[in-house]
């Protein structure tokens, strides 16, 4: 599996707190199932985003956490006009391993009228949006049309896989598996914290999303988009979503009767 969303580098944000616990993040998400992990430090107004220090870290956690899974650096990217103009005049400097893919987060408190604008100006300097975790932002659970309009636009969706199990409370585990049952989720990703309270494993998701919807979703969200956001390659949704087994409860019971 392939998470493009994690907080594993230590002492920069409200992630890791240490080397220690960086590597053992690392080795965590390499026990179960993970084989490439995005570093995606915030960058917003608690928090700057030095790449220089980021790197740094990165090759010493490669160095103690030995082979099996691949590092590459990426950021949490809040949406703040500082961070648009830093952006734009280094198009690739936060995307994910410097191809393309922005992992874009929205505040909780408001959602500017311009953000379309703002990631238009983005987009025609080579970025792709991903708008992380939207299951988890209060403003967006009450604005489903605008994630429609969104991804219609060609903008992708990044649910958190705690998410879906519940972790991050009832309406976000409810938006969550809503907006898959809508084929408006793209990425699946731990958006890890700690070894304990949001550790970095996605196989839970991924099994919980095998066995409820298909094992193709599962594949496509966790595998092959993730994939090829790292590569800076479009995706191919030429079978999304693929044909969905009906859930046991929620969307699908309701049209589907097992």
């Amino acid at each position: 599996m392939v998470d493009i969303h994690s907080h594993v580098l230590p002492g920069i944000d409200d992630g890791s707190k240490s080397m220690e616990e960086t590597v053992e993040m690392i080795r965590m998400a390499r026990e179960h199932g993970t084989t490439l992990l995005v570093a995606s430090p915030h960058a917003d107004t608690q928090y700057s985003y030095d790449s220089t220090h980021i790197e740094e870290l990165l090759a010493e956690a490669r160095a103690f956490a030995g082979p099996g899974i691949e590092l590459v650096r990426g950021c949490d990217f809040h949406l703040m006009f500082d961070n648009i103009e830093a952006a734009l005049r280094q198009p690739m400097h936060y995307t994910i391993n410097q191809k393309g893919y922005l992992l874009m987060e929205l505040s909780d408190l408001t959602i500017f009228p311009n953000t379309g604008d703002l990631w238009s100006q983005l987009e025609d300097a080579g970025m792709t949006i991903v708008l992380t975790h939207p299951e988890r932002n209060p403003l967006l659970r009450q604005r489903l049309e605008l994630i429609q309009e969104w991804v219609g636009q060609g903008r992708y969706m990044q649910v958190t896989g705690q998410s879906l199990l519940g972790l991050f409370g009832k309406k976000a585990q409810e938006f969550a598996r809503q907006l898959l049952d809508l084929g408006l989720v793209h990425f699946i990703a731990s958006d890890a914290h700690d070894l304990q309270g949001r550790p970095p494993r996605l196989d839970q998701a991924f099994q919980w999303i095998s066995e409820n919807y298909s094992p193709r979703l599962a594949e496509l969200l966790c595998v092959e988009h993730p994939a090829a956001a790292v590569r800076g390659e479009a995706l191919d949704l030429s079978e999304f979503p693929p044909p969905l087994m009906p859930r046991k409860t929620g969307f699908w019971s309701k049209l589907f009767k097992r």
